[in-house]
């Protein structure tokens, strides 16, 4: 198996929305959430519990090489809101990137370190995309890192 779809980790949502975990997804403090690059072969598991950057199966295949740093990098929410397209919500990050990188990388995750590094989001980037001692850069849609329909209209 392999990275082959965007996914929120149930056992996060489910515990912010009990209030089990203070998770604050509009929190625009930088470094507040972080985002780590995987390769293809990770396999991710969307109904595990307590997910984690750095544990299982989060601590293999990780990105690595020249101009990546394990973990990755800060990430700044701008915006956790409703659309102008009815019944949308959207969550809005800054582009990142990382400069002078020779990677390669088919996703990633959004996770939170001031909570024991719980995973939060993955998203698929489609493809393995590569950076030959070059810049490689994310960039959200301008809806947000992710957009949903939380409701259909009647």
């Amino acid at each position: 198996m392999a990275i082959t779809q965007d996914g929120w980790f149930n056992d996060t949502i489910i515990a912010a929305l009990s209030n089990t975990i203070a998770l604050d997804l509009s929190n625009t403090t930088p470094g507040t959430f972080k985002a780590a690059l995987f390769e293809e072969a990770l396999t991710p598991d969307f109904s595990q519990v307590s997910p984690a950057y750095g544990a299982s199966p989060y601590d293999a295949n990780e990105t690595s090489g020249p101009g990546y740093t394990a973990g990755g990098v800060n990430l700044t929410v701008t915006s956790f809101a409703e659309l102008t397209a009815a019944n949308k919500i959207g969550w809005k990050m800054s582009a990142i990137g990382w400069t002078s990188a020779t990677i390669s990388a088919r996703g990633l995750l959004i996770y939170v370190p001031g909570l024991s590094n719980r995973a939060v989001l993955l998203r698929d980037l489609g493809q393995e995309y590569a950076s030959q001692d070059g810049s490689f850069d994310v960039t959200f849609n301008a809806d947000g890192v992710w957009r949903s329909v939380w409701r259909t209209a009647a």
